[in-house]
C-alpha cells in the first residue's frame, strides 16, 4: 500500500468539514502521516465512490439522512476491507436529526439520545468533560492514558450476525447520563456507558465514537484533537482501520500494514530490489527483515535467561 487516502464524507452535511478552521490540527497530521486527503461532497454514496479509499470519516450528519441503498452501499465497502470512522454527538440521531445508528447498527453499534456528564468534575465548567481511563486492551487504546470527550453521547452494542463488536472504552461510574423525555433533557442516576466501540466485517472495520469534537482544535485546551492521549488515540485508530488482514479459505495469510521508511532505507532496498534477485518485492525484504529479528531476540532473550539462573 504505497498510499492510504482518507476521505472526509460531507455529502450529507456534516459536521465534520475538510475546510473548517477547527479541524485543520487534525488535518496537518494526516499530512505528517504523509496520507492523502480526499473527499466527498455528491450523493449518493456509492461503493464504486467510496472504494477509491482507505478510510472514510463521517463525522455527524446534521439534519440529512443516508438513503437505505446508501447504506448497503457503505457496508459493502466495509466487507470489501474498508475502514470506516463514525462520530456521532451530543443527543445522538434525535438531535442531530440523522439516521446515523441505521448505519452503525449494522455493525452493532447505536449512538443513544443522550449527554453524558461528570457531576464528579471539579467546577460546573467540566462536568461537560467525561475524563476516560477505563480501556480494554486493544490496537486502538495501545499507550492511552487518558482521553478526553466533550459531550458526548454513549454507545449501545448489539449482536450482529458475521460482525465482532467490542467497547474499548467506558465512562467512569460518576457519568450521569441526561436523556431526551420528548419534551426536556432530564438527568437519571450515574454509571458507566460504553464511549468507543470498534467493529470487524468481512474484510473491513469500524470504528464508532459519540462526538466530533475529538478531532476539532479548541480555545479550551482541555477537551478536543491536542487534549490528553486524544490525538494519540485518533493516530491509533486511523492506523488500525488502515492495517487490513486477508483470509484465504478460513486462515490468516497477511496483514497489510502501512510502514513510513525513512528516505535512505527506502532508496536502499529500491537499490537491492534491482541489484539482487534473491527478494522478489518489499515485502519479502520487510518479512525476511523482521523474521531475522525476531529470531534474534529470542535467543538474546533465551540467553539472558540462562545467565540469570
Amino acid at each position: 500500500m504505497s498510499h492510504v487516502h482518507v476521505c472526509i464524507e460531507s455529502s450529507h452535511n456534516e459536521q465534520v468539514q475538510i475546510e473548517a478552521v477547527q479541524y485543520g490540527e487534525f488535518l496537518d497530521k494526516l499530512v505528517d502521516m504523509s496520507f492523502k486527503m480526499g473527499v466527498i461532497k455528491q450523493s449518493p454514496l456509492t461503493v464504486q465512490k467510496l472504494s477509491d479509499y482507505n478510510v472514510v470519516i463521517i463525522g455527524s450528519p446534521k439534519e440529512r439522512v443516508f438513503s437505505p441503498a446508501e447504506i448497503e452501499e457503505i457496508k459493502q465497502y466495509v466487507y470489501n476491507g474498508g475502514g470506516l470512522l463514525l462520530l456521532s454527538d451530543q443527543g445522538g440521531d434525535a438531535a442531530n436529526q440523522n439516521n446515523l445508528s441505521d448505519l452503525a447498527g449494522l455493525f452493532g453499534i447505536k449512538f443513544s439520545t443522550n449527554i453524558l456528564v461528570d457531576k464528579d468534575a471539579k467546577s460546573e465548567e467540566d462536568e461537560q468533560l467525561v475524563m476516560v481511563t477505563d480501556f480494554l486492551n486493544h490496537f486502538v487504546m495501545r499507550g492511552i492514558e487518558k482521553v478526553a470527550l466533550k459531550s458526548p453521547c454513549s454507545l449501545q452494542i448489539t449482536e450482529q450476525p458475521g460482525v465482532e463488536t467490542n467497547v474499548v472504552a467506558s465512562s467512569p461510574a460518576s457519568t450521569v447520563e441526561v436523556i431526551w423525555s420528548g419534551s426536556s433533557w432530564v438527568e437519571t442516576g450515574a454509571k458507566k456507558h460504553a464511549l468507543i466501540a470498534v467493529a470487524k466485517f468481512g474484510a473491513g472495520k469500524v470504528v464508532a465514537i459519540g462526538t466530533t469534537r475529538v478531532l476539532s482544535t479548541l480555545l479550551n485546551k482541555k477537551h478536543g484533537f491536542k487534549a490528553v492521549d486524544n490525538e494519540k488515540l485518533i493516530v491509533n485508530i486511523l492506523a488500525w482501520l488502515v492495517n487490513r488482514e486477508v483470509y484465504e479459505k478460513g486462515k490468516l495469510k497477511a496483514v497489510f500494514v502501512n510502514v513510513s521508511l525513512k528516505p535512505d532505507l527506502y532508496f536502499w532496498i529500491e537499490n537491492e530490489l534491482k541489484n539482487d534477485d534473491r527478494f522478489r518485492d518489499f515485502n519479502e525484504i520487510m518479512n525476511f527483515a523482521i523474521d531475522s529479528l525476531k529470531r534474534g531476540m529470542e535467543r538474546y532473550k533465551r540467553s539472558s535467561s540462562s545467565k540469570s539462573r
